[in-house]
C-alpha cells in the first residue's frame, strides 16, 4: 500500500506526543513493507526532501502570517488572524495538492492539521483519495486545540471557537475514517456531530519496552522515594498542584524530580515556590529514557482534558506506577493495580496518594510488574491492526464526493 501521512511537524522536528505517534505509525508501516511518505510543514518553501528510518519526508512551506512552532511570541492581533486563516487555508490546499499529485497515494492519513488547516481535506478529496484522520487534540473544536482557558476547562464552546469551527465541522463530512488516540477524544468529537460519514476507531499509542528496564528497576534503591513529573511546564499540565501537594509532606520524606521546560516567567514562578527546598530537583529538558528509570512514581496532574497522556504509557514501559488526573483519556490507561486516578481539583486526593507512597513504599514495589504488564497491552501490533483496518475500510468504501 502506498500511504501518505500528513502531520504539522515530524521528526526530527518533534514537539509532543502527536508527532511521536505519527512517527510510530509511519515507521511501523514502512517496516511492514508499505511505501510511506510523510508530508510536513516547513518554514520555507524550498526545504529539501528527507528520509528517516525508511520513511520519505516531503516538506510543504507554510503560507500564513508567521511560523508558530513550537510557541510564537506574535502579538494578540496577529495570532487571531493566524487562526482565522487557519480555519480554511486555501493556499496550503493548493501547495498540498501539488505534492499529492506526485505521490499518488492509495490512502491519506492526516494527523495534526495546524498550518495545513482542514483545507487539506479538500485537496485530498478533490483527488478522490481515501481519507483517514487521527484525532490528537481538540483542534477541530477549539483554535488553540485545548478547550482550556483562564485555568479552567471549557464546558461549552465560545463564540470564537464556534465561528472558527464552522468550516472544520463541515469538512469532517468528507472524512472516510476517524481514529481517536483514546475513547475520550473520539467520543467528544462524535458528540459534537463531527465525522458523520466516517468509520470510527480507537487506536492507542504503541510503546516499546526498553530492554534495560527490568535491570534498571532491580538496581534502583527504595530510598529516598522519588516522585517524578515529566512534561511541559505550563498551567494546564497541573504542576503547581503537584508542587503544593508535595510541599505538604514532611521535609525530606521524599524527593520531587521535575523534568521539562516552559515559558520562562511561569517556570520562574514555579521554581521560586520551591526555592528553599533541597528535596525538589529541577532537571530541565530530559528524555523519558533518561528520566523514568530513576523515579518510583510518576504523577500526571493535568488540569485540561488530555487526549491521551502518552507519558503514562512511557512510565509503564519502565515499570513505574502512575498517579494520573481524572482528565480526558488518562483514566483509560490506568488500572487499579498499576496506579491511581485522582481529581486534580480536590487537592487532598493527590496529597493522600503521595502520603500513602511515602508510608508504604512496598506498595509501589508491588505495582511494578503490573505496570510493565499494562505497557505490553499497548503493542505495535495492536496499533497497526487498528490503523490498517481503518485504511483498508477507507479504500473499500464508495468514494465521498469532493468538497464543494
Amino acid at each position: 500500500m502506498n500511504i501518505a501521512l500528513l502531520s504539522s511537524l515530524y521528526a526530527p522536528n518533534l514537539v509532543g506526543g502527536a508527532e511521536r505517534v505519527a512517527q510510530d505509525v509511519a515507521e511501523a508501516m514502512a517496516g511492514r513493507g508499505h511505501a510511506v511518505t510523510v508530508i510536513s510543514l516547513a518554514a520555507s518553501a524550498d526545504a529539501p526532501d528527507a528520509e528517516l528510518n525508511g520513511v520519505r519526508i516531503r516538506y510543504c512551506g507554510l503560507k500564513n502570517l508567521y511560523w508558530p512552532f513550537p510557541v510564537s511570541r506574535a502579538g494578540f492581533g496577529r495570532k487571531v488572524f493566524w487562526h482565522l486563516i487557519d480555519s480554511y487555508n486555501a493556499a496550503m490546499a493548493r501547495r498540498l495538492g501539488g505534492l499529492l499529485d506526485g505521490i499518488r497515494p492509495d490512502v491519506v492519513n492526516t494527523h495534526n492539521l495546524a498550518g495545513f488547516s482542514v483545507a487539506a481535506w479538500g485537496a485530498i478529496k478533490a483527488r478522490r483519495l481515501p481519507l483517514v484522520h487521527t484525532l490528537h487534540d481538540h483542534y477541530l473544536l477549539c483554535p488553540y486545540s485545548t478547550m482550556f482557558r483562564n485555568g479552567r476547562n471549557c464546558r461549552s464552546r465560545c463564540f470564537g471557537c464556534r465561528l472558527a469551527g464552522v468550516p472544520r465541522a463541515h469538512m469532517t463530512q468528507r472524512v472516510d475514517g476517524v481514529i481517536g488516540v483514546s475513547r475520550y477524544i473520539l467520543q467528544r468529537h462524535l458528540d459534537h456531530g463531527l465525522f458523520p460519514n466516517a468509520r470510527a476507531t480507537v487506536a492507542y499509542s504503541a510503546i516499546r519496552q526498553p530492554a534495560a528496564a527490568a535491570a534498571a528497576h532491580k538496581e534502583k534503591p527504595r530510598q529516598p522515594l522519588r516522585i517524578g513529573f515529566l512534561g511541559r511546564l505550563e498551567e494546564g499540565k497541573g504542576l503547581l498542584r503537584l508542587i503544593d501537594a508535595f510541599l505538604d509532606l514532611p521535609r525530606n520524606a521524599a524527593e520531587l524530580w521535575i523534568a521539562g521546560t516552559g515559558e520562562p516567567g511561569y517556570e520562574a514562578m514555579l521554581r521560586q515556590r520551591t526555592s528553599d527546598r533541597s528535596d525538589v530537583r529541577w532537571l530541565g529538558f530530559v528524555t523519558p529514557d533518561s528520566f523514568l528509570p530513576d523515579v518510583h512514581l510518576l504523577v500526571v496532574p493535568s488540569l485540561w482534558q488530555e487526549a491521551m497522556g502518552r507519558v503514562v504509557l512511557e512510565a509503564f514501559a519502565y515499570g513505574v506506577p502512575v498517579a494520573g488526573a481524572d482528565r480526558g483519556g488518562i483514566p483509560e490507561l490506568i488500572g487499579q493495580d498499576c496506579g491511581w486516578v485522582f481529581d486534580p481539583d480536590r487537592s487532598e486526593e493527590l496529597g493522600s496518594i503521595l502520603k500513602l507512597c511515602v508510608e508504604q513504599p512496598l506498595r509501589l514495589e508491588a505495582m511494578r510488574s503490573a505496570a510493565t504488564a499494562a505497557a505490553r497491552r499497548f503493542s505495535e501490533d495492536a496499533m497497526m491492526a487498528a490503523y490498517l483496518g481503518a485504511y483498508r475500510d477507507a479504500t473499500q468504501r464508495p468514494g465521498l464526493p469532493p468538497a464543494s
